[in-house]
């Protein structure tokens, strides 16, 4: 299962270096990994209905190049897997078009950052359940392609 999200890269994400600040990138891939979980019909509020909260238990990003004022960004969230409790996230940000302001040596359609994130399955004590048991439907709708 694979989504993704485009998004211009607004003033207000930059940092004093005229980059985008770093921390942003992983505001992106929730952007991303929030409406894969939507168009797989699983909304955030479903979840919470359910009695799932899936907290972040850890998060990673490789950072390959900036991302400057005005890029027209595609972030890509995929399930990369699903062990027991454990839903891994891999996600992907490339440059689809340079900003307008940008130095010709910026160039369109490359990868600028990679990552995953893991998330845990818990119920309303923050207690880790196994998803396949507890919610079979939701289970397999995440490994549906």
């Amino acid at each position: 299962m694979k989504s993704f999200v485009e998004y211009r890269v607004p003033l207000a994400d930059l940092d004093g270096m005229r980059t985008v600040y770093h921390p942003n990138f992983i505001k992106y891939f929730d952007m991303a990994r929030t409406k894969l979980f939507r168009e797989a019909g699983l909304p955030m509020e479903r979840w919470e209905k359910s009695g799932v909260l899936l907290p972040v238990v850890a998060c990673s990003c490789d950072y390959k190049a900036p991302a400057l004022f005005d890029d027209h960004l595609r972030i890509t969230a995929e399930i990369a897997g699903i062990r027991g409790k454990v839903i891994t996230v891999k996600q992907t940000i490339e440059t689809l078009a340079a900003g307008n302001l940008t130095s010709g040596d910026h160039a369109s359609g490359n990868v600028i950052a990679t990552g995953q994130v893991i998330l845990v399955s818990c119920d309303q004590d923050k207690t880790p359940i196994l998803l396949e048991e507890r919610f079979p439907e939701l289970y397999r709708t995440l490994l549906s392609d």
